[in-house]
């Protein structure tokens, strides 16, 4: 914002009054015009974070339902698995038990906490977007953890016959830790599908 000199010579306190208002008036003007493009600037801000939580989350409940779906046949898989080796006389397996995730994507609410475009959505809005991205970071961390217990599983080999009563002990041990994640996982998946429904089909923004 820029101040210049008024023109001319200033020949009475009248003069000198005129002035100041006039400098004041623009002052004003220059600060209320920022403000105004300051508040619009907020509220796109706002706006496009509201549009990118929506279709992200929209995304992500698609991908849960594809990683559930597939939940009861991993588990049955486990079972056997499990059933396979407690037996007195186990067979090789033809493969382990399969893995289904699909790491999910936070980059919207990421970006809005980055950008602080979440300080222009009112406390009831905010309130179900970090509701829904909080219980899908737990969504999230259940599938690494499922994941990290599936890769380890493979170091055993595919005939429980070939080994050890320890080294079945440890992967039935570590088959039921995988089974648990997919509890975990199914149980995470509910709740957090619940709320990221919540939050695309809240109007209060319309």
């Amino acid at each position: 914002m820029d101040l210049h000199v008024p023109e001319g010579p200033i020949r009475s306190l009248k003069d000198f009054l005129l002035h100041i208002v006039i400098v004041t008036i623009g002052i004003l003007i220059a600060l209320g015009l920022e403000q105004a493009v300051e508040a619009h600037h907020r509220a796109k801000l706002a706006r496009d974070a509201i549009e990118g939580f929506r279709r992200e989350l929209t995304s992500d409940m698609s991908d849960m339902d594809a990683v559930l779906e597939e939940n009861p046949r991993v588990q049955s898989e486990i079972a056997d698995w499990i059933a396979n080796l407690s037996s007195a006389n186990p067979h090789p397996m033809e493969k382990y038990p399969g893995v289904h995730f699909n790491i999910l994507p936070t980059a919207s609410w990421d970006t809005a906490m980055a950008t602080q475009a979440l300080s222009e959505l009112s406390y009831e809005q905010a309130h179900l977007y970090a509701t829904a991205y909080e219980l899908l970071r737990v969504f999230i961390a259940a599938e690494r953890d499922g994941l990290a217990n599936w890769q380890n599983l493979r170091s055993f080999g595919l005939d429980p016959a070939a080994m050890t009563p320890d080294q079945r002990r440890q992967l039935i041990e570590r088959l039921r830790r995988y089974q648990a994640d997919l509890v975990v996982l199914e149980s995470a998946g509910k709740n957090t599908k619940e709320a990221c429904r919540a939050a695309v089909e809240d109007q209060s923004h319309a």
